[in-house]
């Protein structure tokens, strides 16, 4: 997959709306099959899972150390 597929956005130490408002200017940008955000709480990760998952998207979420690592695949709606 060449890298024009994926975004890859960096929102760890933001609070809600703040990662997920840069989600979604990420996405109006253009067409992604992949976008991995990752995030430093909860929230700010069951927020982005669920406006990913309203633009059906595929949404898993790895918790490594105390970050939260979303990755949304677009390719395989649910």
């Amino acid at each position: 997959m060449g890298s024009d597929k994926e975004i890859k956005i960096n929102a760890r130490g933001l609070s809600s709306p703040g990662p997920r408002l840069m989600v979604e200017t990420a996405l109006q940008k253009g067409q992604f099959e992949m976008l991995r955000v990752v995030v430093s709480n909860k929230a700010a990760a069951v927020d982005i899972e669920n406006f990913l998952k309203t633009l059906k998207a595929t949404v898993d979420i790895d918790i490594i150390g105390k970050e939260f690592h979303i990755l949304a695949d677009f390719t395989k709606p649910k």
